[in-house]
């Protein structure tokens, strides 16, 4: 069988599902990082699908939601067979939402300094 990379459904079902549980756990991406002993920028590239994972490191995800991976196993398998996320809508925490309405401010002249 092929292996398929980080942009098959598989892959996207798989992050999406790391996303939820990092949710649901209730934790930044800062303090699961820290968990982790890893940057930031590792978790986010992670949940947004550019950067692969092993079994061994969905594992140590797994230890620092508190899920145990077979629970983990079982709830994937369950998200690839309904295809849950393919509808899915982008993905934007409140944080992010203040900074992009910064961002727009921004953009539009509204805050901005003129440059003389």
């Amino acid at each position: 069988m092929k292996r398929k990379g980080i942009h098959s459904a598989e892959h996207r079902e798989l992050v999406n599902l790391l996303f939820d549980m990092r949710r649901a756990a209730d934790m930044t991406q800062a303090e699961v990082a820290d968990a982790l002993g890893r940057p930031q920028t590792y978790v986010s590239a992670v949940e947004v699908g550019r950067r692969g994972v092993d079994v061994v490191q969905v594992r140590e995800f797994c230890a620092v939601y508190d899920v145990a991976f077979s629970d983990f196993a079982v709830n994937y398998e369950k998200r690839l067979k309904s295809s849950a996320s393919k509808e899915r809508p982008p993905r934007l925490s409140t944080r992010k939402r203040g900074a992009s309405k910064k961002t727009a401010k921004l953009k539009t002249g509204k805050g901005a300094s003129k440059a003389k």
